[in-house]
This record gives structure tokens, C-alpha cells and sequence, in this order.
């Protein structure tokens, strides 16, 4: 692919009030990765210069103008005459919140607009507008950090989530979002508008049936089955669930109990699901993230709409590099 040379890239730096200290505009190398439903990751590595080891600190935020998303610092390490930093887009401050609250069957974005507004405040954190997801969150989840609640939420219904900066007002909105089809952007190796295509396949972890077994000893053990129960021969994949904390309450009946477990039992499904994954340098920054697209490949034998699931910019020798991560193709032909 051919890379963007002479652009000029910025980053800014600001404090965790969302307080602009200052600005880097010469630097050794830029990697910024940003993804739909998962945490993201960045890098920057600059000559040691007094100035800038001011302004490299943990929990500051930069921003460059290609993203409305932020990254705040968590490391920085000074190797040599470089320093070298690194960090995550803001979602990453959900790590540091957790939430013992017990979600099934719920709206997917209510149940994480709830989880953003009932967790402890964090500095410049707010809720930004609904998008009016109707997804439905079935399986069970709870007892975990907000922003593990909200991976596995999001990745269930196929949903993104994020942190945008809302720089007039110094804010930091979370927001669900979910974007339909791109009916402009086509990529394929006939259109010359990709590069470095790489495509994975692994069935390493996935699993598709949970045996779960919750409350009792022996043969009065409660099992039950969930996910896809039909499944049979080579498309059946089991794993075991030990459900014995989750225990039949007082005014619980056994039915409604079993369904319990079998919510408990999707869970731990959406942890070991089969990975097919798309990833190819594009020519600029064409696409957003979330986005349908439609992929052909004819030498992998695909023809699929595929959603954009990560996207990383690369900047370093005064050349800038766009890339992208897709998720697993729905697939509409197959050569």
C-alpha cells in the first residue's frame, strides 16, 4: 500500500482534568490502535528532552486529530536518550472500577449506561447520548471490572463501546454504538486497495455446548445443558462449568433456576468462540471503526461483509500508515 508521507502528525497532551499542557510534534514512532469491543493499545517513543519528560506522565491523555479517542499513559520509561511510552485508549480506566451486579436478560446498552452511571465517578467521565441499541443481553454475567462487563456485553450483540473525547466541554462520554453497512467502501485484492493480507482461522478455544452444574452433590447434582445442544459429531464442542456458587434462591423454582444456569452456562460460551479474523494495510484513513464493509478476496475464497473490529495508525520517519483488524466474515459467497 502506498504510505502517506510528509504528514505531519500532533499529539496532545492533557492532564486527567482534561487541562491541554502542551503538544509533541517531533517524535521517533506512533502506534495507536484503537478496537470496536476490546481494549486497544499505544505507543509512543520520543528523544529525551526535558519538555517532553514533563509532559509523560501516568493517567495524562493524548490525542492526535486522525481519533476523538484518547489514550492515557500507564508506563513510561526513559531507555537510553528515548523515552518510551505506553498505554491504552480511556476505556482502559473502566478496568479500575468494578461492579458486583448480576446482569441477564437485560437491554444491552442499558445495562452498561447503568454499570458507567452507578460505578464510583471517575474525573471528566459522562454519559453521552443513547443510540437506542435494541440487542438483548441473554447470557448471565457479574463480579467483574466495568470494563470487562462491558467486553463481554458488547461482543455478545456485536456492539461497540467508547470513551469519546468531547473536547469543548472537557468530557469524556461513553457510548454504545453499532454501525450499519459502508455502501461506498469495498476492499479486494482485484481493487489494488489493500495490502499485507493476513487471514486466521482457529478453532483452538472455541467451544459451542457448556454442560453447567450448579447446586447439590452427586447424583442430585443440577446439570444442565447449554448453547448449541443440536450440535452433534464434529460440530460438537463441549466444555464443563462448575456453577456450584451459583445457588437456587429461597423463592426460586427449580425451573427458573435451571433457565439460571443456562444463562450462567452462555457466558462462559462467549469466552471460547471461534476466531476468523481479516486484517490488511489500507491506503488512507477511509473507514471508521465499527463500519460493515464489504471484503473480496477470491484467492481465500471469500466474498463476506465483515465488520471493522480494530483500527491502528502508524506514524514514524515522517510517513503515516493506516491498518485494519476485521472480525469474522459473514460470509455471502464462497468461491
Amino acid at each position: 500500500m502506498t504510505p502517506m508521507w510528509g504528514y505531519s502528525m500532533i499529539c496532545r497532551v492533557y492532564d486527567p482534568q482534561l487541562n491541554k499542557l502542551g503538544q509533541i510534534e517531533t517524535f521517533v514512532s506512533l502506534v495507536w490502535t484503537e478496537k470496536y469491543n476490546q481494549l486497544g493499545t499505544f505507543q509512543l517513543e520520543l528523544s529525551q528532552q526535558q519538555e517532553y519528560s514533563d509532559l509523560m506522565k501516568e493517567d495524562y491523555y493524548c490525542e492526535i486529530d486522525d481519533s476523538d479517542t484518547l489514550m492515557i499513559i500507564k508506563s513510561v520509561q526513559t531507555e537510553g536518550n528515548k523515552i518510551i511510552v505506553n498505554g491504552a485508549p480511556a476505556t482502559r480506566l473502566l478496568s479500575d472500577r468494578v461492579s458486583t451486579a448480576e446482569l441477564s436478560n437485560i437491554n444491552a446498552e442499558t445495562a452498561m449506561r447503568t454499570l458507567i452511571h452507578d460505578m464510583q465517578a471517575w474525573p471528566c467521565v459522562a454519559l453521552g447520548a443513547s443510540c437506542g441499541l435494541a440487542d438483548k443481553f441473554e447470557a448471565q454475567t457479574s463480579d467483574q471490572t466495568i470494563e470487562e462487563y462491558c467486553e463481554k456485553i458488547a461482543q455478545a450483540v456485536d456492539a461497540g463501546f467508547r470513551l469519546r473525547f468531547d473536547k469543548p466541554n472537557r468530557k469524556l462520554l461513553f457510548e454504545v454504538y453499532k454501525p450499519g453497512e459502508s455502501q461506498t467502501v469495498k476492499f479486494s485484492t482485484w481493487f489494488q486497495n489493500v495490502g499485507n493480507l493476513d487471514y486466521c482461522v482457529s478453532t483452538a478455544r472455541y467451544k459451542n455446548v457448556a454442560i453447567v452444574a450448579g447446586a447439590g452433590t452427586g447424583d442430585e447434582r443440577i446439570t444442565v445443558y447449554a448453547g448449541d445442544t443440536a450440535s452433534a459429531g464434529i460440530d460438537r464442542r463441549e466444555m464443563y462449568v462448575d456453577a456450584r456458587q451459583e445457588q437456587q434462591k429461597n423463592d426460586e423454582s427449580l425451573e427458573d433456576y435451571k433457565a439460571r444456569l443456562v444463562e450462567y452456562g452462555k457466558g462462559k460460551l462467549l469466552e471460547q468462540l471461534r476466531l476468523e479474523t481479516l486484517n490488511f494495510d489500507i491506503d488512507s484513513d477511509c473507514v471508521n471503526l465499527g463500519d460493515v464493509v464489504s471484503c473480496i478476496f477470491p484467492e481465500l475464497g471469500i466474498n463476506a461483509k465483515v465488520r471493522i473490529m480494530g483500527k491502528t495508525i502508524t506514524a514514524q520517519n515522517n510517513i503515516t500508515q493506516y491498518s485494519v483488524e476485521l472480525g469474522t466474515p459473514v460470509i455471502t459467497k464462497r468461491y
